[in-house]
């Protein structure tokens, strides 16, 4: 049923987020009854409601006014799944997106593989129809618009542990996702397996993780790595780490890199947050990168740690270019016992940009599951954020032209 009144909703992509233009939904009589009953007496002008029984076919007039398609599916009834090629068949590039309760990690993954965009639950949930419709339309319009386009990789390194790396990371993608011509965004890919939080801190709660796409291995490619992906915004996408924590040997390393590929044919930059303990596969991720940011303190046991790692990196034949130095938390003093000048001197790298200490806003900020941008934007720390940001997406182009 059409309507003539527009749903918002509050998202990060601003206050008035709405249904892509001609979103339909196929769903039993039930369900459509209840998704109704949540909207409202309001009517939905972007969604058309179609009630159909599990085992009726999607009407041909149906699949070809729609922008994207919504399907109620029961894996025990095969007629209901089988209605998800005959759309395929139908309207190729059609997005689909699979409804179901209870769906398992396996069954989920079986959906992607054949191409189905994303999955959600039942009973619907316009937040998460929306979403996962938004998603949807934009990875179909760039996949026919940006073909080809290779994303740098940085990787942020932490000198010790607790220095604000994450959080680094995480601002740093918020931001190159907002740069002008990024119109993939940024992903997040969040590599401590163990300890990993970056989804949390921004107020994320991630139905799938990275442990689904390595636990894919050859299977996985753009369609999946973006389901398993979740968006904060239209400019930042986030591959959170393991629900429970995973031996750090069982990392397979060329699926990683795998992970990390796809990754960079699906972004406008891609962003590893490191965890702090070393092993093969995440000293083959950093070695890969184009670009290295070690995040240090002001503090001896901070430098001593990066001249460390740095060192490890030059080992294994890293360029000095390759490497930066972001110092973190710096106090707003006159006088420092350790200035910015001595930790370029002692580890022998350039500082790329100092990040200014502002603990209250960003606990403020990280218990709405926002950005420092969107508490204060003027604030010395999302300045700095920026800074780092420009400077990064500078030599991102530099590499480009060489």
């Amino acid at each position: 049923m059409m309507g003539d009144q527009q749903y918002p909703i509050e998202t990060e992509r601003g206050s008035n987020a709405r249904f892509p233009a001609r979103l339909t939904i196929a769903g039993t009589p039930a369900h459509i009854a209840d998704l109704r009953e949540t909207l409202g007496s309001q009517e939905v002008a972007e969604i058309t409601l179609v009630p159909l029984e599990l085992d009726e076919s999607i009407p041909a007039q149906v699949i070809e006014t729609a922008s994207c398609l919504v399907i109620e599916v029961d894996p025990s009834v095969p007629a209901s799944l089988d209605r998800l090629d005959a759309v395929r068949a139908a309207a190729p590039r059609l997005p689909r997106i699979a409804a179901l309760p209870n769906a398992s990690v396996a069954l989920v993954r079986t959906l992607i593989k054949q191409g189905v965009a994303d999955v959600v639950a039942l009973p619907f949930d316009p937040d998460e129809i929306l979403q996962a419709s938004i998603s949807a339309a934009e990875n179909e319009a760039r996949s026919v618009t940006i073909p080809g386009k290779i994303a740098p990789v940085i990787a942020v390194v932490r000198a010790v542990g607790g220095s604000g790396a994450t959080t680094i990371a995480t601002h740093l993608a918020d931001e190159l996702g907002r740069e002008e011509g990024a119109t993939r965004g940024a992903c997040l890919i969040d590599l401590d397996v163990q300890y990993g939080a970056a989804a949390s801190a921004i107020g994320l709660t991630p139905r799938r993780n990275l442990h689904d796409l390595l636990v894919a291995g050859d299977r996985t490619d753009g369609s999946f790595l973006r389901a398993v992906a979740v968006e904060h915004s239209s400019h930042l996408s986030v591959i959170a780490a393991p629900d429970e924590i995973v031996p750090l040997e069982t990392i397979e390393t060329d699926y990683l890199l795998k992970v990390i590929d796809i990754a960079k044919s699906e972004y406008d930059y891609v962003v590893l947050d490191m965890p702090s303990n070393w092993t093969s596969w995440n000293l083959s991720t950093v070695l890969a990168a184009d670009q290295i940011l070690m995040v240090v303190e002001l503090n001896i046991a901070s430098l001593k740690q990066a001249k460390r790692r740095i060192e490890l990196f030059r080992s294994f034949g890293v360029e000095s270019k390759r490497i930066s130095i972001v110092v973190n938390q710096v106090e707003k003093k006159l006088f420092r016992a350790i200035s910015l000048d001595d930790v370029a001197k002692t580890l022998k790298q350039d500082v790329l940009v100092g990040i200014t200490k502002d603990s209250d806003l960003l606990a403020t900020a990280q218990d709405q599951g926002s950005f420092v941008r969107q508490i204060q934007r003027k604030s010395r720390f999302a300045s700095d954020i920026v800074k780092l940001a420009n400077l990064v997406a500078d030599r991102s182009r530099q590499e480009k032209l060489a």
